[in-house]
C-alpha cells in the first residue's frame, strides 16, 4: 500500500535595485528594475523509491528577459539516504531517491550582471514504492525485518497469524509491527529476538487497533539464550489473552528466558505488561517505562526482583511478585513511581539488599522469611525510609518478617515495618510483625506498629540483636516478647509509647555483665519467672511489671548472679505487679552471696503470691542461704504476706538503711 503526503512550497525572493540595462534581446531600457521569480516543479507528484524524478525550473520568472543561471542543490534528506546531485545548472535537473522521507530541494537562480536573485525550496516526500509486509507462520531461517517506512505511523510489517521465531530474527531501527487481533510473536526454545532500536529510531510492536488496552496476544519468548534483546522499542497494546498454560495475558512473557531488555516502554496491556511464571528466568533491565497497564505492571518470581532499576518509570502501580525463594545475591531498587507487592510468603535464602526510599506491600498472609543462609541488609535514610506494610492498611493485614540468619550483616535502619501479624509466623510464634530466631539483626531508627500480635518477638535464647533509636506504637499484644538472655539488647532511647517489652520464663546468659536500660515511655513486663545468674545492672527510673506468680532470683551457687538496682529519690526503681492487687506476683528472691548485691531508691509492692522457695516463705522480697543484699531507700508495701524475709539462721545478711514498710498482710519485715 502507498502512502500520500502534502509536498510544502517555500518560496522567497530577494529584489535588488540596479540601474538600466539593455536585455539579452536588445530591448530598449525599462524604467523599472528587472526581477527574477524561481519556480520549482517536479514530476511525478507522488514521487517514489527507485524512481527518477525530475526537478524544473522552467516556469521561473524573468520579467525584463534579462537572462539567469541556474543551481540545484539538495539541502536536507533522510538519514540513510545516500543520494547526491549531478547536472545541477541544468533547467531540468534529474535524481532518484534512494529511501522513503523528506528531501528539501533548492534552486537558486542569478544575473550576475544585473545583480538580480532569487531562490525557491520545495519538500518533496517520498512513499516507498514497498507495501507493508504481512508476516504469519514460522520463521525457521535467519531474517532481518527492515524499516521499509520512515513514517512511525505506518506499519512496515503486519501480523496476520500467529508467528513463530525457530531462528534469529533481527528487527532493524525504526520497523514497526502491527499485529492483527489476539495474534502474537513466539520465541520458541530454538529462536532469537535480537530488536535493538536506537534513542532516535526506536522499534514498534503494537496492534493494529491503539483504540483499546489488550488488542493483541503480546511477545512469549522461551529461547535461553543471552542474544535475545528489546532495547529502544515500544510494546504496546497486547495482552489480550492469556500467554499459555499457567500464564495470564501480559505484553511480554518470559518463560525459562533470557532477554535484555532497555529503553523500552511497556504500556497499555490488557492485563499486565510484563510477567513470568517460574525462577528460571532471566531480564536485565534498565531505563524502562512502564503506563497504563490494566493490572500490574509486572508479575515476576521473588527471585526477580533485582532486575528492576531505579532507572525505570511507573505511573503508579505495583511489580508483584509471587512466591519461592531467591536464587543469587540481588539488590532490589526504589522505583520510581511504583510499589512492590509480594503475593506470598517469599524466602531471602541469599544477601538481598534493598535500597533507600523502597516501599514493599504484602497481600494477606504475605511475608519474609530470612533463611539460614540468608542476609537482609534493609538500609534506609531519615527522610528516605523503607517500607514494609500490609496493602490494606489494618493490623494483620500481612503475616510479618522472620529472620532466622545468624549473619552478623543482617540489618533494618531507617526502616517502617507496620500491620503485620495476620497469622502465627511459625511453629512455636505468634502474630507478630517481626520474629527474630536464632539470629543476629540490628535494629536502628526501626518504626514497628500496627501489628496484630507483638512488635517482635523471640522464642528462645542464642539471638543476637540490637535496638536502638526505635519505635513501637499500636501493637495489639507487648511490643517485643524476648527472652531474659535479651532484656540487654534494647536501648533507652527507643520509644515504647506507653507499651511493655515482655519478658518470658528463662535464665540470663551465666556470664559476663549487662545492663538493663531505663525503657523510654515503656514498662519491663515479666510474663514469667526469670533468674538472674551474671552481673545485671538496672538503670534508675526503670517499671517492672510481674505476672501472676512470677518470681525474679538472683541464682546463687555455681551460676552466681548479682543485681545492681540503683535507682534515685527522684528516678526510682519499681518492682509491682502486673495487677495492683496483694499478691500479684510472687516476689523477688537473693540467693547470691555476691557483696555487690545492691538496691537503693527501689519500690518494691504486691508480691506474696506464694512461697519464694523451700524454706522461704511468700513475700516481696527474700534474702536466702548464705545470700547477701544491700538495700537501702526502700518502700516494700503491698505484700500479700511478709514484706522482707531474711533467713539469717542459714547465713543470709542484709545491710543498708531507710527502708520503710506499708499494707503488708504480714509482718514487715521477717528475720528467721
Amino acid at each position: 500500500m502507498k502512502y500520500f503526503v502534502t509536498v510544502i512550497a517555500v518560496i522567497t525572493s530577494v529584489f535588488l535595485i540596479q540601474g538600466c540595462s539593455s536585455s539579452p534581446s536588445g530591448s530598449g531600457k525599462s524604467s523599472n528594475p528587472p526581477t527574477l521569480d524561481a519556480v520549482i516543479d517536479y514530476s511525478p507528484t507522488t514521487p517514489e523509491t527507485n524512481a527518477e524524478v525530475t526537478m524544473d525550473a522552467g516556469n521561473s520568472k524573468d520579467d525584463q528577459n534579462i537572462g539567469y543561471d541556474i543551481q540545484w542543490s539538495l539541502t536536507t534528506k533522510p538519514a540513510n539516504s545516500t543520494v547526491t546531485f549531478s547536472n545541477t545548472t541544468q533547467s531540468k535537473m534529474k535524481f532518484t531517491p534512494d529511501v522513503a522521507g523528506d528531501y528539501e530541494v533548492k534552486l537558486e537562480i542569478e544575473n550576475s550582471s544585473e545583480g538580480v536573485t532569487d531562490d525557491a525550496t520545495k519538500v518533496l516526500s517520498v512513499i516507498s514504492s514497498e507495501s507493508t509486509v504481512e508476516l504469519e507462520g514460522d520463521i525457521n531461517t535467519d531474517s532481518t525485518l527492515t524499516d521499509i517506512f520512515t513514517d512511525p505511523s505506518v506499519p512496515d510489517y503486519l501480523v496476520v497469524g500467529d508467528l513463530d521465531v525457530h531462528a534469529k530474527l533481527t528487527v532493524d531501527p525504526g520497523v514497526v509491527i502491527h499485529f492483527e487481533e489476539n495474534l502474537g510473536l513466539k520465541v520458541a526454545t530454538d529462536g532469537i529476538l535480537s530488536a535493538v532500536g536506537t534513542s532516535g529510531n526506536g522499534i514498534i510492536f503494537t496492534g493494529a487497533s491503539q483504540s483499546t488496552n489488550g488488542f493483541w496476544k503480546g511477545i512469549n519468548i522461551h529461547s535461553n539464550t543471552v542474544e535475545n534483546a528489546i532495547k529502544y522499542a515500544e510494546i504496546s497494546y497486547g495482552g489480550s489473552k492469556s500467554a499459555g498454560t499457567y500464564f495470564e495475558a501480559a505484553n511480554l512473557t518470559i518463560d525459562q528466558a533470557k532477554v535484555q531488555l532497555a529503553n523500552t516502554k511497556i504500556s497499555n496491556s490488557g492485563m499486565f505488561g510484563i510477567q513470568t511464571r517460574r525462577s528460571g528466568s532471566e531480564f536485565a533491565m534498565e531505563n524502562m517505562e512502564f503506563s497504563s497497564n490494566d493490572d500490574e505492571h509486572a508479575y515476576v518470581h521473588i527471585s526477580q526482583l533485582g532486575y528492576f532499576d531505579s532507572g525505570s518509570s511507573f505511573d503508579g502501580g505495583y511489580v508483584e511478585a509471587f512466591g519461592g525463594s531467591t536464587k543469587a545475591n540481588m539488590d532490589i531498587s526504589v522505583l520510581n513511581g511504583a510499589k512492590y507487592s509480594i503475593l506470598d510468603h517469599v524466602g531471602f535464602d541469599h544477601v538481598v539488599t534493598i535500597d533507600a526510599g523502597t516501599e514493599i506491600e504484602f497481600i494477606a498472609d504475605a511475608g519474609i522469611k530470612v533463611g539460614n543462609n540468608g542476609v537482609i541488609k534493609a538500609v534506609g535514610e531519615a527522610n528516605n525510609k523503607i517500607v514494609f506494610t500490609g496493602t490494606v492498611k489494618t493490623p494483620g493485614a500481612w503475616r510479618g518478617i522472620f529472620v532466622g540468619s545468624p549473619s552478623v550483616e543482617n540489618i533494618f535502619k531507617h526502616v517502617e515495618i507496620s500491620y503485620g501479624g495476620s497469622t502465627n509466623m511459625a511453629t512455636y510464634f505468634g502474630k507478630t510483625n517481626m520474629v527474630i530466631d536464632r539470629a543476629q539483626v540490628e535494629l536502628d531508627n526501626v518504626s514497628i506498629t500496627g501489628s496484630a500480635g507483638y512488635g517482635i518477638q523471640t522464642r528462645r535464647n542464642g539471638s543476637a540483636f540490637t535496638v536502638s533509636n526505635a519505635s513501637f506504637d499500636n501493637n495489639q499484644d507487648s511490643h517485643m516478647l524476648i527472652h531474659p538472655t535479651q532484656v540487654d539488647f534494647v536501648d533507652n532511647q527507643t520509644n515504647f509509647n506507653g507499651g511493655d517489652v515482655e519478658v518470658y520464663g528463662g535464665d540470663t546468659e551465666a556470664t559476663g555483665s549487662e545492663t538493663w536500660s531505663n525503657l523510654n515511655n515503656g514498662t519491663y513486663y515479666f510474663s514469667s519467672s526469670v533468674s538472674i545468674e551474671k552481673d545485671v545492672t538496672i538503670e534508675a527510673g526503670t517499671l517492672f511489671e510481674m505476672g501472676t506468680d512470677v518470681r525474679l532470683l538472683v541464682s546463687g551457687g555455681n551460676d552466681q548472679g548479682v543485681i545492681k538496682a540503683i535507682g534515685t529519690s527522684s528516678n526510682p526503681i519499681t518492682f509491682t505487679g502486673r495487677s495492683k492487687a496483694k499478691g500479684a506476683w510472687r516476689g523477688i528472691l537473693i540467693s547470691s552471696g555476691s557483696v555487690d548485691n545492691e538496691m537503693d531508691h527501689v519500690l518494691i509492692e504486691y508480691g506474696g503470691s506464694s512461697d519464694l522457695a523451700t524454706y522461704m516463705p511468700a513475700g516481696n522480697l527474700g534474702i536466702y542461704n548464705k545470700a547477701y543484699l544491700t538495700i537501702s531507700n526502700a518502700d516494700i508495701e503491698n505484700s500479700d504476706n511478709y514484706g522482707i524475709m531474711l533467713r539469717e539462721s542459714r547465713s543470709a545478711t542484709m545491710g543498708g538503711s531507710n527502708i520503710s514498710y506499708s499494707n503488708n498482710t504480714n509482718d514487715d519485715f521477717y528475720d528467721y
